[in-house]
C-alpha cells in the first residue's frame, strides 16, 4: 500500500513561497528553537503554537526536505531552496514529490475524475485515491487537497469558469517529464505492451546501442514475465501494435508481420525516449509487492502445497499467490491490495483488480482460506465494498464452501443491483491448481452465463 506525506500547515495559502522555511531552516540551523520562532514568526503572527513547533517540521520531514539530526536540509530541500523564483520551487516541490511520494496518483485521479466528468472535491478525490491503493486518508484529512493545490501553484493544473481543473499539458511535460495526456495513452496500453516498452527503453540506455535485436527484448520479457506473454504471439499482439502507435521502429532488416516473430532488430522511437520510463511503470511491478512478483511463476502444484500447509504463513501466501494466478488467467490487471493475508493472520487476502475486455470493469477479490464455511455476512460485506469503491463484480474465492444462505442472498442481490458475482468454491480451486488455467475460465463463462440469466428478469426500460 502507498501513502500520501502529510502537508499539516503547509499549504500555498500559508506558505507562500516554498523556499522561505527552507531558507530559515538552512540560516538559523542547528539551533532548533529559534528555527521555531522564526516559522511562527513568518507564518503565524508570532501564536506561538504547536503549528510552528510541531506541523512544519513534521511536515518538512514527511517530504524528505529536512533531517532532525543533525538539522539541516536532504538534497531535495536544497535542490528547492537554490530555485530562482517562487513557481519554479513549487515545481521543483512538485517534482519531487511526484518522484519520491506517490504524488502521480493526486494526478491520475483528477484525470479519472474528469474524464467520468465528476467534480474534484475533498470526498471524491479521497475516493479515488483509495480506489488505487493510496491509505490513511482519514475523513478529516486534507493532505490530498493540499498536495493538489501546490501542484495547481505549479501550474500543472488551472481551474476553468466551470471550476473544474483542466492540466497545462506544456507545463506538465517541462515539470514531470511528461505531459498528461501521454500519461494516459501510456496508461491505455495492454500491459504486455507497458512491460515490453519498459525492458525495451532500460535495455537501450544500460548497452547504449541505437538498435536492439528483437529477441533479446522478448527473452527478457518472457523471463521475468512469463505468465503474461504467449511467445507465438508477441509479433502480432505486442510488436506490430506498438510500431502502429508510434512507440518503436523496427529494422529495415525486422521480419514481416507473423512472420519470424523473434528476428529482425528494433528500437525504441523518440516518442518513447520523450518521457521519463520510471513515470509509466507497468502497473503489475507498482501494485504487487516484490515478495509476490517472485513467487508469481511458481507452479500450481506448489501454490496448492502452500494452500495445505499447517504454517499459517505458508497458507497465507498461497493465498495471495492464488489470487494473482486467477486475475493472471482470467485477463485481468492487479489495481490494489486492500487487505493481504498477513493483516488477517494468513487466513484472507482482498485485492481489486480491473480488466478492459470489450468493456472496462473492476473486480474486488476477496480469498479466503479458512476450514469453515463462507457465510452471507462475509459475501454482505463484499457487497458493501463494491459499491463503495465502484466495482461491478463481486469474486469471493474460498479452500471450503459457502453456505445456502450467502449462496441465496448473493443470487438475490445479482437480481435486483448492476452488481455480479463469481463465487468460486474448494472444489473448483482444487481442480485449477491440478488442471490449469482452462477449469478457471471454464467456470467463469458458466457463471457468465447463469448471471445473464439471473439478470434478464431486471426490467430494460423505466416503467410507465
Amino acid at each position: 500500500m502507498s501513502r500520501l506525506p502529510s502537508f499539516n500547515d503547509f499549504s500555498p495559502g500559508i506558505i507562500d513561497d516554498v523556499r522561505r522555511p527552507l531558507e530559515i531552516l538552512q540560516r538559523l540551523a542547528p539551533n532548533l528553537a529559534a528555527v521555531v520562532a522564526e516559522w511562527d514568526r513568518a507564518f503565524f503572527k508570532s501564536a506561538n503554537n504547536r503549528r510552528a513547533s510541531t506541523n512544519i517540521p513534521a511536515t518538512l520531514t514527511s517530504l524528505g526536505l529536512m533531517m532532525r539530526n543533525p538539522l539541516s536540509l536532504t538534497g531535495a530541500g536544497q535542490t528547492i531552496l537554490e530555485a530562482p523564483d517562487a513557481l519554479d520551487a513549487a515545481r521543483r516541490l512538485v517534482q519531487h514529490i511526484v518522484s519520491a511520494h506517490n504524488g502521480m496518483a493526486v494526478i491520475d485521479a483528477v484525470r479519472s475524475l474528469n474524464t467520468r466528468g465528476e467534480r474534484v472535491t475533498k470526498a471524491s478525490l479521497k475516493q479515488e485515491l483509495e480506489a488505487v491503493g493510496i491509505t490513511d486518508l482519514s475523513n478529516a484529512t486534507t493532505d490530498h487537497l493540499t498536495l493538489l493545490n501546490w501542484m495547481i501553484a505549479a501550474g500543472l493544473f488551472a481551474r476553468n469558469a466551470g471550476a473544474a481543473l483542466q492540466p497545462d499539458e506544456a507545463v506538465m511535460k517541462l515539470v514531470l517529464g511528461i505531459s498528461d495526456e501521454e500519461r494516459a495513452n501510456f496508461a491505455e496500453l495492454p500491459l504486455t505492451q507497458q512491460i515490453f516498452l519498459q525492458v525495451l527503453r532500460r535495455v537501450a540506455e544500460t548497452t547504449g546501442a541505437a538498435e536492439l535485436p528483437a529477441k533479446q527484448v522478448i527473452d527478457e520479457c518472457l523471463r521475468d514475465h512469463r505468465a503474461r506473454f504467449k511467445e507465438d504471439q508477441i509479433r502480432a499482439k505486442v510488436i506490430n501494435p506498438l510500431v502502429d502507435e508510434g512507440w518503436i521502429e523496427l529494422s529495415q532488416t525486422a521480419a514481416p508481420s507473423g512472420r519470424g516473430g523473434k528476428s529482425g532488430s528494433i528500437r525504441p522511437s523518440a516518442k518513447l525516449l520523450g518521457i521519463p520510463i520510471e513515470a509509466v511503470l507497468p502497473d503489475f511491478d507498482q501494485i504487487v509487492p516484490a515478495d509476490l512478483r517472485a513467487k508469481i511463476d511458481l507452479p500450481r502444484s506448489e501454490v496448492q502445497k502452500l494452500l495445505n500447509s499447517s504454517q499459517t504463513y505458508d497458507r497465507g501466501l498461497g493465498l495471495e499467490l492464488l489470487a494473482l494466478k486467477m486475475i493472471i488467467d482470467i485477463g485481468l490487471e492487479p489495481r490494489a491490495f486492500r487487505l493481504r493475508s498477513r493483516d488477517t493472520a494468513h487466513a484472507e487476502v482482498d485485492l481489486t483488480a480491473e480488466g478492459k475486455n470489450l468493456l472496462f470493469s473492476r473486480w474486488n477479490f476477496q480469498c479466503k482460506c479458512v476450514n469453515s464455511r463462507v457465510s452471507l455476512g462475509d459475501v454482505a460485506k463484499e457487497v458493501g465494498l463494491a459499491i463503495y469503491s465502484k466495482a461491478h463484480v463481486v469474486a469471493v474465492v474460498t479452500t471450503s464452501d459457502f453456505s445456502g444462505e450467502a449462496l441465496a442472498y448473493a443470487r438475490e442481490i445479482s437480481a435486483a443491483t448492476h452488481l455480479q458475482f463469481l463465487l468460486v468454491n474448494g472444489t473448483v480451486v482444487r481442480s485449477y491448481l491440478d488442471k490449469g488455467a482452462g477449469v478457471l475460465l471454464d467456470f467463469v463463462a458458466a457463471n457468465a452465463a447463469n448471471v445473464m440469466a439471473h439478470k434478464r428478469s431486471q426490467p430494460i426500460t423505466p416503467e410507465a
